[in-house]
Order: structure tokens, then C-alpha cells, then sequence
């Protein structure tokens, strides 16, 4: 089988007018029975048909050594909390709700134990896992990314294509979440300090040796300590020319998986992550995951509609979480207004897929392992997806 195409926006992975689980809406504190509700298969095949690919791996799963029974979700949670260590402590049933919901829902069906997934004799292979997965029970998004076996070691590739959406000949600015960019664009020491200096909300423009107005003032995004994807605790922007964005994309490459790679070594798991944002038209031959426009301001949208300027480094280093098929740990619609401010599930807190914007979150066990495991399962199967509506 052909390897499916990159997701786009014209074409991502929306699927109204069934119904999928609701459990994920209710708080995840109760655990809930493995494998008895998934999405509808007619559903799940759709929504992948609409965006261009099929709810399976690009090639057969790699041949692993004979199956043994699969572990219970009990099981599989009990050793990925003894892997966590004190960080689960009085979070264990969460995290066990968690696991057993994402299992439940996933096309990739497979139990193998943590212990085989993260220590086994893994034979050297590569596979490129490609789906979808639901979100909040009334909508799909597109899951995509390549796993490696190499020696003893796990390597997670990403690789995102932008869209530019705005026009730099029209002197447009990108909103941003902090002044990293600055060093990118030559923009540091005495030249740098005028902006920083800068009393919020009225920011100081300083020029790079290349043109770009830099503004830079207040506290950074991620360092405010506010549960809001976009609060309103400083003044950062710069001139949208095409070496700004190459510069900002470069900066989410290196610092999203610097997250994952972190949290990885935190537990001693031998995965690293290696995610590529890049220019649309620059991607050429290789790979892509998914195409979407780069929006130039902040805002709460889905991670398969635009990559966001605005965002702060942590908030997308958890959208290419979902893109590698985990879900949002907390209330559905918490922390779009003000009033109602994010609501990660009760101990989720301290997750990356929980409070996406906080620095300190973290990337679990149960998330590597959620990732790593659709490796050892077969292909979901692939049969035409109009089926259920022929006599």
C-alpha cells in the first residue's frame, strides 16, 4: 500500500453527524471498560477517507517475535506508574482512566506490555503510523508520524509543513509569545535592551541587521503562569519577512521536542523525538505530516487547522502530541473565555496534554508508551469505507 499523503487543511479530518464516545467530556477519574466502545468503524474510515488517507500504517507492522497474551489496562497502568515514580503518587487512577480511554478509542489495537515496548528485543525496522483519533466525542483529527527501531533505541519523527498566510510585501507582523526569535535575527545585547526595557503595553521597536521591526516587552507566554493558551502578559511581535518565519519555525523546531527529549531522560526511556517544521514549498522530497497555513497571531484553534505564531513554545509542543494520537487531559471547552479557565482532568495537571502552556508539565510514561505501542500492532484494515451504505 501506498504511503497516504500529508493532511491538509482542505481535507482534514472532520467527520460530523455521527456520533462518537463521550467519555473523554466527563471527568476521567473513573476507569472504564477496555475495548467495549470504540468509534464506528464506518465513522473512523470516513473521516481518514476525507483527508486523503486510510486509518492505517503506510506498510505491514514489522514482524515480531510470537504474540504473548496481552496484559489487563490494570497491568499495563500498574507498570507504567511504577516507571513514573512519585509523580503519579494520588494521580495513579487518572492516569489509569487516561490510558484505558485512549486504548479504547484507538484503531491501532495491541496490548503489549510497557516493559516489552520501552526494554524488549526489538528487531531494527520503521513504520509509519498514520489515522485518525477522536476528539471531545464530536470531531477527528488527523494522527501521523514515523516510528524507528534503531539498536536499542526508539526515534519519533514529526515533520509539519507551513503554509505562509500572510503577505510579507504588505509589512504584516507576526504575533509572538516571547522574544526568542531575537538572537535568530541578530537582534542581542544593547541593541536587544531598548525593547526589553520597554513598559507594557507599549512596546519599543528595535530593527535586526536585516530590516525586521522586533517588539519586545512584558512577561513571556510561557513564564506567566497563566492557564490561557494567549494571555495577555506582554507585547511581542515582529515583521513577518520570510527569514523571520524561517527563524521562528527553526525555534519550534528545536525547542517543541526539547520537551519530549527532556521528559524522556527524566524517566530513563530510551525514545528520542525529532520534530521539523519547515516552509511548504522548501519540504521538497521529504517526508511531510501535515500541511497546514501559518496563522500570524495567538488563538485557540484545532492543531490541524493552522500553526499559530502566537503560541508559546510548550502549548506547541503539545500539538504534536496529538498529532502522534493523544488527546486533550482536561474539560472539554475549559479555558476558551476567561470565565471558565482550563480545567486539566483532576491530577492531570501536572501533564503535557493537560496544562499545555506551563514550562514545567510534563511528558509521561503513558504518553511515550501510547506512541511507541501502535509500532507492535497489526494494520487496522483498510475496507471501503461505503460499504456500510450498500444493500
Amino acid at each position: 500500500m501506498a504511503a497516504p499523503g500529508p493532511w491538509t487543511l482542505e481535507a482534514r479530518a472532520m467527520a460530523h453527524g455521527g456520533r462518537a464516545p463521550r467519555r473523554v467530556a466527563r471527568q476521567v477519574r473513573q476507569s472504564t471498560a477496555s475495548s467495549r466502545r470504540r468509534p464506528g468503524a464506518a465513522l473512523l474510515l470516513l473521516a481518514a477517507a476525507l483527508a486523503g488517507a486510510t486509518a492505517c500504517a503506510a506498510g505491514p507492522a514489522p514482524a515480531l517475535h510470537a504474540a504473548a497474551p496481552a496484559p489487563s489496562i490494570d497491568a499495563i497502568a500498574a507498570e507504567l506508574d511504577a516507571m513514573s515514580g512519585p509523580v503519579l503518587r494520588g494521580r495513579s487512577a487518572t492516569f489509569r482512566a487516561i490510558l484505558d480511554d485512549t486504548l479504547s478509542k484507538d484503531a491501532f489495537v495491541c496490548r503489549p506490555s510497557p516493559a516489552e515496548v520501552f526494554r524488549g528485543d526489538v528487531p531494527e525496522a520503521e513504520r509509519l503510523i498514520s489515522g485518525v483519533m477522536p476528539h471531545y466525542g464530536f470531531f477527528f483529527g488527523p494522527m501521523r508520524y514515523l516510528v524507528r527501531r534503531r539498536r536499542d533505541t526508539w526515534e519519533v519523527e514529526v515533520r509539519i509543513a507551513v503554509d505562509i498566510a500572510v503577505d510579507p510585501r504588505a509589512a504584516a507582523t507576526l504575533e509572538l509569545p516571547d522574544c526568542g526569535v531575537a538572537d535568530d535575527l541578530g537582534v542581542r545585547g544593547d541593541t536587544l535592551d531598548p525593547c526589553r526595557a520597554a513598559a507594557f503595553p507599549s512596546p519599543r521597536a528595535c530593527r535586526a541587521p536585516t530590516g525586521e521591526e522586533l517588539r519586545c516587552s512584558g512577561t513571556p507566554h510561557a513564564a506567566s503562569g497563566i492557564t490561557e493558551a494567549c494571555p495577555d502578559s506582554g507585547a511581542f511581535s515582529v515583521t513577518a519577512t520570510p527569514r523571520a518565519i524561517r527563524a521562528l519555525l527553526a525555534r519550534f523546531s528545536r525547542e517543541a521536542e526539547r520537551y519530549w527529549n527532556r521528559d524522556a531522560r527524566a524517566f530513563s526511556l530510551p525514545v528520542r523525538y525529532d520534530f521539523d517544521f519547515v516552509l511548504a514549498p522548501e519540504a521538497g522530497a521529504r517526508r511531510v505530516d501535515l500541511r497546514v497555513p501559518l496563522a500570524p497571531t495567538c488563538g485557540r484553534t484545532p492543531y490541524f487547522s493552522a500553526m499559530r505564531a502566537g503560541w508559546s513554545l510548550p502549548i506547541v509542543a503539545h500539538e504534536v502530541g496529538h498529532l502522534m494520537g493523544l488527546l486533550d487531559e482536561y474539560k472539554a471547552l475549559s479555558g476558551i473565555v476567561r470565565c471558565y479557565p482550563k480545567t486539566p482532568f483532576p491530577g492531570a495537571e501536572i501533564s503535557r496534554m493537560g496544562l499545555s502552556m506551563l514550562e514545567g508539565t510534563q511528558v509521561l510514561p503513558v504518553h511515550h508508551y501510547l506512541i511507541l505501542r501502535r509500532f507492535f500492532c497489526p494494520d487496522p484494515g483498510a475496507p471501503d469505507p461505503y460499504a456500510h451504505a450498500l444493500p
